[in-house]
């Protein structure tokens, strides 16, 4: 927007205490349930300021990048509030229950759909998944669990696997590898 720019990094041992403090910050969050965007993004950021090594300082950059990327499509998904549009300058669009647009007319509203294709359909319920997985996670209403598993079905459905299938499948997993229902926490080593 304003062509080149050039200054000086501005980072260094100085920010060293507060990365470590972010880091700490972000990993007792996460113990505790309580893990937020801007935990992770501010150990991230921090840990970008510590650095004093320019690829270093790079990879952290990135990293921060990705995160706050992350971020803005988690609030996508949970808000379904884009301001990109499809490239050919419509609306962006996501898939929704097949009663939507009956509910939306009933409103007195008309809505605007079309029929994904076999090949889009597996993608846009993935972004469904992600969707009702970050409802979920930003409300913690175990009734956003319903829109889950309805979400799961469909994309079992789209690979051929009838709920009782998956259902198997799920059992089959849990004879040989257990469940969540011990809540184990695998510490894992860097």
């Amino acid at each position: 927007m304003w062509g080149v720019q050039e200054f000086p990094d501005g980072t260094g041992s100085a920010f060293t205490a507060r990365a470590e403090e972010a880091k700490q910050e972000c990993a007792t969050a996460g113990s505790r349930g309580e893990l937020t965007w801007r935990h992770i993004l501010a150990e991230e950021f921090f840990e970008a300021l510590a650095e004093t090594d320019p690829g270093n300082l790079r990879g952290e950059l990135v990293q921060t990048a990705a995160v706050a990327v992350q971020w803005i499509q988690s609030l996508d998904r949970r808000y379904c509030r884009t301001a990109h549009q499809a490239k050919d300058g419509r609306q962006a669009e996501k898939l929704v229950r097949d009663r939507i647009p009956e509910i939306i007319r009933e409103a007195g509203r008309v809505p605007e759909t079309r029929t994904a294709s076999h090949d889009e359909r597996a993608a846009l319920l993935r972004d469904k998944l992600y969707e009702e997985a970050d409802e979920y996670t930003a409300t913690n209403d175990p009734a956003e669990l319903a829109d889950l598993l309805e979400v799961l079905h469909a994309l079992a459905s789209h690979h051929g696997l009838t709920p009782e299938r998956l259902e198997q499948q799920r059992a089959a997993k849990a004879a040989d590898r257990g469940t969540f229902s011990k809540s184990v926490v695998l510490r894992l080593r860097h």
